[in-house]
């Protein structure tokens, strides 16, 4: 339903003027995009792999600008012959002289494949980034894990068209070393805005910017075309061409460049948009207007790919041409404000932020980004002896948007209802017409103040299992967030040993667990529980202080002594006066949780793990980490009365824990395991689920159902939503 977001566009013009008979056709149109949308997601679907297959010496024509290598990662956007679809494959390079190997590929080429492909999937966790639909926009529903890899010698068989294609990619390839060959930051500048490429190198760039709300500004990177137009209009004419000749170069060379600007949304828009403008001036003597070419071209890109609309970077770029293009004769104070009125709901949608200092910042934004940002990325590029002063305008810049991210004035606002998003924008087209706009204003204040207080101040309480793969991470909310408790924070257990091996990816502590706390208005976590030492409880404890505020930070005693930790800890936001050592003999009680072990100090292994348990609204839990089954008899002595309505596995159902005697005793109505999916260890173990099975226990293991969501209703009773069920909100 997102694509409504932008089909507002087509109907605003029509609503401005009143026309009851376009406004009706309009809606008829409503009603059979929506059917067109479902027989393309139909025929589309019909691609997928939903078991696994063997892939043997199968064939990828890829494209040299259509692969990235992070590490030891190969990442692949390529064709896949015999599969008759595009897909997206990865592989694991074996050797550093492999990785210079395919570093080189600077044509199109054919490569031979062995692996497993199968369907993208979906997301598992509430409010996780849908990749699946963003890869659904590019009409990829396939990946393939590659097992072997080879560059054949063999020149791939390519018609006519996809010879022109095939030569444009390898000349934008070469761009691309040219751009990245640049001092920084104007070789990410360059990369991004004139060719839609974003750089490893730039990501911390970017996400500054999205920390100030501000990535409407690459949404609106189309900018940079008019500005070319302008260019080639003064040499042809310097050269004595004809405006007549002149158009029918740019005419000719306008969807060139939108191949090799590597087809970005907004790319697109601002190319067409330009195209057809000249194209109507030239037959139709300037019939099409610039909002009735977005309309055009709005429509044309939604039906080549529906699902475009998914992406924050289609609905800011259309959206806020849009009203860019109606506030023309607006001052620049007032054409920010209404900029920032129209992003903010789809900030918040995407991000679950609002940064204090966006609102001016917009204001000033526009024309730095108009006047100095873009005129610096293309003096630069295409003036050598003044490469060096644009780079240096660009740093600044750069500068001054770091210092301003760093600034403690992000709001949390967490993730609306995509209805309450629509009706936001609603408001803002209602202020184009309205008399009273004093209403509107007031209902907009209340409605985002109504909302934030539902998101920040929930009325229920809730334990969530999040699905963090081969890892363990749990949280504790009481209601209105009055504590907010993280037992572990999963982590990515790697053997990677070499400078060349490491990944420079995001890691599921920031896209899981902290993407998770931001989208429910969580900025602060009181107690965090880190159980034991191992990386796949802990890994991602450093990235997750860095999003969110951690209060306290607990450990077995003994762990703070390990230098792992402390290594750990400096990566972090906290310090040394934020760890408490925990054990039965020094404390008994945090907060809500009562500590059953250890017992006494050790070094912060399996066998000395934090177990923890609490009643939260009646409903009792006990988790342990990876506690063996000896350590769970100990604590069955120690407390002979211990019940538990939810059991959090030990060691993710490994056979090394929930022992028979433990189970009896505890008596649970639900087992949670947490687990990856096709793990290599074999969790969870044959030997634990019969246990859960003569105990009569219902079991649910996040690798097969995601994220586990339970919410009290009351004493010993629960609701339960995994993230097989739940919607993105």
């Amino acid at each position: 339903m997102e694509w409504l977001i932008l089909f507002i566009l087509l109907q605003w013009r029509i609503v401005a003027l009143q026309n009851k008979q376009a406004l009706m056709c309009c809606w008829v149109f409503t009603l059979f995009f929506f059917a067109y949308c479902l027989f393309w997601n139909q025929a589309l679907q019909q691609r997928r792999i939903d078991h696994r297959v063997d892939v043997v010496q199968n064939r990828l024509i890829l494209n040299p600008d259509e692969y990235q290598i992070d590490g030891d990662l190969l990442k692949i956007s390529g064709s896949w012959v015999e599969g008759r679809q595009k897909v997206q494959a990865y592989y694991r390079i074996d050797t550093k002289k492999e990785k210079e190997s395919l570093k080189k590929i600077a044509t199109v080429k054919t490569l031979i494949v062995t692996g497993k492909a199968a369907a993208i999937q979906a997301p598992t966790n509430e409010n996780q980034f849908d990749y699946r639909n963003f890869m659904l926009s590019k009409k990829v529903v396939n990946t393939i894990q590659i097992s072997k890899l080879e560059v054949s010698s063999v020149r791939p068989n390519l018609g006519l068209a996809a010879r022109i294609f095939a030569a444009t990619h390898s000349l934008r390839k070469q761009i691309l070393n040219h751009f990245a060959k640049m001092p920084a930051p104007l070789s990410g500048y360059s990369q991004i805005l004139l060719l839609g490429y974003y750089a490893q190198n730039f990501s911390q760039q970017i996400e500054q910017i999205n920390k100030l709300g501000l990535l409407h500004l690459f949404s609106l990177s189309g900018m940079h075309v008019f500005y070319l137009l302008g260019a080639t209009r003064f040499v042809l004419g310097y050269m004595h061409v004809t405006r007549e000749t002149c158009d029918d170069v740019i005419l000719l060379l306008l969807p060139f460049y939108a191949i090799l600007g590597g087809l970005s949304s907004s790319l697109v828009r601002a190319v067409m948009m330009a195209w057809l403008t000249i194209l109507s001036n030239k037959f139709w003597n300037n019939t099409l207007n610039g909002i009735d070419a977005e309309a055009i071209v709005l429509l044309l890109h939604l039906f080549y790919s529906p699902a475009l609309v998914l992406s924050m970077g289609a609905q800011l770029s259309y959206l806020l041409t849009f009203v860019l293009m109606t506030g023309k004769r607006m001052s620049k104070f007032k054409l920010g404000l209404k900029m920032n009125g129209y992003s903010l709901p789809l900030i918040l949608w995407h991000t679950f932020r609002w940064n204090i200092l966006t609102i001016g910042i917009a204001i000033l934004i526009v024309p730095l980004f108009e006047w100095v940002i873009i005129p610096s990325v293309l003096i630069g590029v295409l003036m050598p002896h003044l490469t060096f002063l644009c780079n240096k305008i660009l740093f600044l810049i750069t500068k001054g948007i770091e210092i301003t991210a760093a600034l403690p004035l992000n709001i949390v606002f967490g993730k609306p209802p995509l209805i309450c998003v629509l009706f936001w924008i609603g408001l803002m087209f209602a202020l184009e017409i309205a008399t009273n706009k004093k209403v509107i204003y007031l209902m907009g204040l209340t409605s985002y103040l109504l909302i934030g207080g539902m998101i920040k101040f929930p009325l229920h309480d809730e334990i969530v299992f999040l699905d963090i793969g081969q890892g363990d991470c749990t949280l504790i909310k009481r209601r209105f967030n009055s504590e907010v408790t993280l037992i572990d924070t999963g982590g990515k257990v790697t053997f990677q040993t070499q400078p060349w091996q490491k990944r420079h990816g995001k890691e599921n502590g920031e896209t899981v667990v902290a993407n998770y706390l931001l989208s429910k208005g969580v900025s602060r976590v009181d107690w965090l529980f880190l159980t034991h030492q191992d990386t796949d409880h802990v890994g991602n404890f450093p990235v997750v202080t860095k999003l969110i505020k951690v209060e306290k930070i607990l450990v077995p005693s003994g762990m703070e002594k390990r230098s792992s930790f402390k290594k750990r800890l400096m990566l972090s936001a906290n310090n040394n006066d934020d760890v408490i050592p925990v054990s039965t003999k020094k404390i008994r009680q945090v907060g809500q949780f009562k500590i059953l072990h250890p017992f006494e100090e050790g070094q912060g292994s399996n066998e000395d793990s934090i177990t923890v348990t609490a009643a939260v609204n009646g409903v009792n839990v006990i988790i342990s980490g990876d506690l063996d089954k000896n350590g769970e008899l100990k604590i069955c002595k120690k407390h002979p009365d211990l019940r538990a309505d939810i059991l959090k596995t030990g060691h993710h159902g490994s056979k090394t824990s929930t022992a028979t005697e433990y189970v009896k005793q505890l008596r649970p109505q639900l087992a949670i395991i947490s687990a990856g999916k096709n793990n290599r260890y074999g969790h969870p173990n044959d030997e634990t689920l019969a246990t859960l099975k003569r105990g009569r226990i219902m079991c649910l293991t996040t690798a097969e159902v995601g994220m586990i969501k339970l919410i009290s209703n009351g004493a010993h009773k629960f609701r339960i939503e995994t993230g097989n069920t739940l919607k993105a909100r």
